[in-house]
């Protein structure tokens, strides 16, 4: 039973999922998914290629979503964010920020593609 609150924990609450198209964890997915009065979550899975972690935090309407990437590995992200809302990672607008790649939103989310590294997104 732990087992399974455990792989909920990271595949839904913090959104650590193989990307279905390439299994192995070479392309993730990153879907952290606020819920409830929560209002920060955190977990990490040590995949083949490395640790993938996640780690997000929602305070007086800001979304902030820390991400750890392996090397050689792609994710596609995907946060909680109007079409209205300002995105920034490392404190600058995603436009200017090597390595990520804006694509369309869907359902109230905004979808990025990011490579390997270390990132903190804020969503306003």
């Amino acid at each position: 039973f732990l087992g399974d609150v455990n792989a909920w924990m990271i595949k839904h609450l913090a959104g650590i999922q193989p990307d279905p198209a390439a299994p192995g964890f070479k392309r993730i997915i990153i879907a952290p998914n606020p819920v409830g009065d929560l209002t920060s979550a955190k977990a990490h899975y040590d995949s083949v290629h490395g640790r993938i972690s996640s780690e997000w935090t929602l305070r007086g309407g800001v979304f902030e979503l820390r991400l750890g990437i392996p090397a050689n590995c792609v994710a596609t992200v995907t946060l909680p964010a109007t079409p209205s809302a300002v995105i920034t990672e490392g404190g600058r607008t995603l436009d200017s920020v090597a390595g990520v790649r804006v694509l369309a939103p869907a359902g109230g989310r905004q979808v990025l593609e990011v490579g390997s590294g270390n990132y903190i997104f804020v969503v306003r």
